[in-house]
């Protein structure tokens, strides 16, 4: 459980990560997410979750040794191993769906990421594509900020080479002040991909290269950029209303 909450290659290699929290938990089970295995607290709460899935294995542990391997300063009570889940058939490149996909570009930030993954899903967003140099997607702090959003996206991690084949057909928006247009000039119901790069490095030289058109969101006061999250909110939910 340790090594799953603090090392990024044992989860690859073993394709699983911790949740914690019995809401969230159960928001992923029912998403049809796999658990298997949990440590649970000894309160009420903790033992009321494990008779409410008898099918999954519950360990009871001491206070002492749930707050060693939570990565939370108050632990929740519950910490469930989930398997990493496939890529559904439901959003392909080719498309099932019009809604833009979302590419991060070297965010950084466990909990930008995970507020962009929890935007993505709520505007309905179903696939979002990793590009080299983004924290883990399955980082303590970004399943934490998703809040469910783990099992309602279609999560790829991609080289730039995959991310530029994947999108074929599909414009390419990348946020940029030069040489762009307002971003709710764009026809969102269009199929396209929207890369959002990190607000301190702006997008990658490999971003620049595979984006067809730069995007910007209009300003006051001299402000000259956006928390990634909050970016990334204003464009996909734009787009969100145009295609409702």
């Amino acid at each position: 459980m340790r090594q799953l909450q603090h090392d990024r290659s044992v989860r690859e290699h073993e394709q699983l990560f911790v949740v914690e929290g019995v809401k969230l938990i159960n928001d992923l089970i029912d998403c049809g997410l796999q658990t298997t295995f949990a440590l649970l607290s000894t309160n009420d709460v903790a033992l009321a979750w494990q008779r409410a899935h008898p099918n999954i294995l519950g360990l009871p542990i001491s206070d002492a040794l749930m707050r060693e391997v939570s990565s939370e300063v108050t632990p929740p009570g519950v910490l469930a191993i989930f398997k990493m889940p496939s890529p559904k058939a439901i959003a392909t490149s080719t498309g099932t769906s019009n809604a833009p996909i979302l590419i991060l570009d070297q965010l950084r930030d466990p909990g930008n990421m995970g507020a962009c993954l929890r935007v993505a899903a709520g505007a309905g967003c179903h696939e979002v594509l990793f590009a080299p140099g983004c924290v883990d997607a399955y980082n303590p702090k970004v399943v934490r900020g998703g809040m469910g959003a783990h099992g309602r996206l279609n999560l790829r991690m991609m080289a730039w080479a995959e991310i530029k084949q994947y999108c074929v057909g599909r414009n390419i928006y990348g946020t940029s002040v030069m040489n762009s247009q307002p971003y709710d000039t764009v026809a969102w119901r269009d199929p396209c991909a929207v890369i959002i790069g990190s607000e301190a490095e702006g997008m990658s030289a490999q971003a620049q290269h595979i984006m067809t058109q730069a995007i910007h969101i209009p300003m006051f006061n001299q402000v000259e950029s956006l928390n990634a999250a909050v970016a990334c909110g204003v464009i996909f939910f734009e787009a969100a209303r145009q295609r409702r």
